[in-house]
């Protein structure tokens, strides 16, 4: 039996049950399509020549997706304080929004929080990496000192 006393958390993505509706993404053009014709194109963002054909179905599989993929140990962690959590999240992110981290704050029982200012997704590369490892080792020495 392995029992796990901490987790780091990097920049992780904190997804919640919620009527979520994946056309708000889109704009007016693309919401009409999808409801006369039963999809729409959109052009790759990778600037290359690809056309994507979005359906109504996959639109209703990335809103099962949002719904079913929420962390079923949140529950378990949300009750039991015994594993420490440290989330380190920048707060610049452009893929995962800092208030994902601050709702696992709210949420996770024992739980640490730390934002880098000026950081984004991938923590600017390496220039925060003596940040990060500082916390890790950090959280880390707490958790296994203190046993």
């Amino acid at each position: 039996d392995i029992t796990c006393k901490c987790f780091v958390n990097l920049a992780g993505r904190y997804r919640v049950p919620m009527i979520h509706d994946p056309l708000s993404k889109f704009g007016e053009e693309q919401r009409a399509e999808i409801l006369e014709k039963g999809f729409f194109e959109l052009k790759s963002p990778w600037d290359d020549e690809r056309i994507f054909k979005v359906t109504k179905e996959d639109l209703d599989a990335y809103k099962f997706e949002r719904v079913a993929d929420t962390p079923r140990v949140l529950v378990h962690l949300r009750k039991d304080s015994s594993v420490r959590i440290l989330t380190i999240h920048g707060r610049e992110d452009e893929v995962v929004p800092v208030q994902d981290a601050f709702r696992f704050d709210e949420e996770i029982a024992n739980h640490s929080l730390h934002v880098i200012n000026k950081a984004n997704h991938n923590f600017n590369g390496i220039k925060y990496l003596d940040e990060m490892v500082l916390e890790i080792v950090t959280f880390y020495n707490s958790v296994y000192n203190n046993t």
